[in-house]
């Protein structure tokens, strides 16, 4: 079975172009924390962000590859260094002691933990092969599109589901202790937690594994939210919809282009969508119907390495195309896969999804195959930085601040407002270029 190391080795071999072993050894890094008492909440979520991926110490005689200090304090060891500090107008992270100092409202100071995660992770495993991550780091908050005052206000979510419940729902969520947020909010995922993805989903450890993923969020999640109600069903967003009905929103943080036009076709009033590029990119993307431009399969277009993925699933598995496509694992799939891998047992694949199978096979070097990248999960900080980007997208939405529907941030780099773009729609788009659309969203919608 697939562990969390594993995970994170897989995804640093596939970006360096190396062997996962040399990957692994790259990730063998002791980071040390040095923090003044007034960022005592600050630092622990910055450990709990970069334990997940590299181990992390407080104490100064442990043997660590790089110190961090936070705030307005003095290093402890002749280490290599970075320092990091914010105020009310942003956070620098640097090689020098950056003169910041102030407060910033809760969120902010979350947006500038996983700033801080993402350049001690560049400074640790130091590779030309790394995207790149200049320093020093200066991100300004005013590029998150949110005013201060915003914060403030209170956000009701009833209507509202969380399709997904993988790393991404788990960074919306845990940026969303930081707003004012009520009424209620399903969890919907169908499948169970595996045992790579406590490397990045931070509600969750190892006793979470084989539990289905919707309840384990609830559950670990619920203590944070005392007016917000926190429900789970394990199934599809599709079978949530025949039972319930069209959704007022739909915050999509599934892990599929093609689950993400399926979400499309079920015509949700509005959607908050966010997505990782394995460490490369997080994208977000956001409309209202009746919807003018471009909707979520605009912008997941099927693409042909979609079909170059599922191929090697079908080939790796020993079933057919059609039978990948179905993305879960029925009884009889599960006899075909025990054929070619007569080590797996039928009934405990019953449900799983496929690409959770392929992936647990690669990672098991069962698998081999030039596709596999296209699984593999990105590091913790970056599934933290597209869940807190979808939530700052959903505060812009409630205020109506969204007046673009795409944005592409590097997770290694400083957001720019500015790339934030309205897109229009695809003329061939497989869903709103019907024009049986639009009449739907205007009679459901208004």
């Amino acid at each position: 079975m697939i562990n969390p190391a594993q995970e994170n080795a897989m995804m640093l071999a596939s970006i360096l172009g190396i062997d996962e072993e040399l990957a692994a050894a790259r990730l063998e890094k002791t980071i040390l924390i040095t923090a003044d008492e007034a960022v005592t909440d600050w630092a622990r979520e910055i450990q709990e962000l970069l334990q997940r991926t590299v181990r992390v110490t407080r104490d100064p005689e442990v043997a660590a590859h790089l110190e961090i200090v936070l705030g307005q304090t003095k290093r402890r060891t002749i280490l290599p260094c970075l320092f990091a500090a914010y105020d009310e107008r942003g956070v620098t992270v640097s090689k020098d002691a950056p003169n910041r100092m102030g407060d910033a409202p809760s969120l902010f100071v979350y947006i500038a933990g996983i700033a801080v995660a993402g350049a001690s992770l560049a400074a640790a495993i130091d590779d030309v092969s790394l995207p790149s991550a200049p320093l020093p780091l200066e991100v300004d908050f005013k590029e998150m599109g949110v005013p201060v005052d915003v914060l403030q206000q209170e956000f009701n979510l009833d209507g509202a589901v969380l399709i997904g419940a993988g790393a991404v729902a788990h960074g919306f969520l845990r940026a969303c202790r930081f707003l004012k947020v009520t009424g209620e909010l399903a969890i919907v995922d169908p499948k169970k937690v595996g045992a790579g993805n406590p490397n990045r989903c931070l509600y969750l450890d190892e006793s979470d594994v084989g539990q289905d993923k919707a309840v384990a969020l609830r559950a670990r999640a619920q203590s944070d939210f005392q007016n917000l109600r926190l429900t789970s069903f394990v199934g599809e967003y599709k079978e949530f919809g025949k039972k319930y009905g069209p959704s007022k929103t739909a915050i999509v943080t599934v892990d599929s282009r093609r689950a993400r036009r399926s979400i499309q076709t079920e015509l949700p009033g509005r959607v908050l969508d966010a997505s990782t590029t394995d460490i490369r990119a997080v994208v977000v993307h956001s409309h209202r119907q009746p919807n003018p431009f471009a909707c979520l399969s605009c912008i997941y277009k099927h693409i042909p390495d979609e079909l170059a993925r599922e191929r090697s699933i079908a080939d790796g598995l020993g079933v057919d195309l059609e039978t990948v496509k179905e993305a879960f694992i029925s009884d009889e799939a599960a006899k075909l896969i025990c054929r070619s891998h007569p080590s797996l047992e039928p009934e405990r694949l019953v449900g799983m999804a496929y690409d959770s199978l392929f992936k647990q096979l690669c990672g098991e070097h069962a698998l081999r195959t030039p596709e596999g990248k296209q699984v593999l999960a990105p590091f913790a900080f970056v599934s933290m930085l597209a869940g807190v980007l979808l939530a700052c997208e959903f505060v812009r939405s409630e205020v109506d601040l969204a007046n673009t529907n795409y944005w592409t941030v590097d997770p290694w780099r400083a957001p720019i407002a500015r790339l934030r773009r309205l897109r229009p729609r695809l003329s061939d788009c497989e869903f709103c270029s019907k024009p049986s659309v639009d009449r739907a969203a205007r009679e459901v919608w208004g």
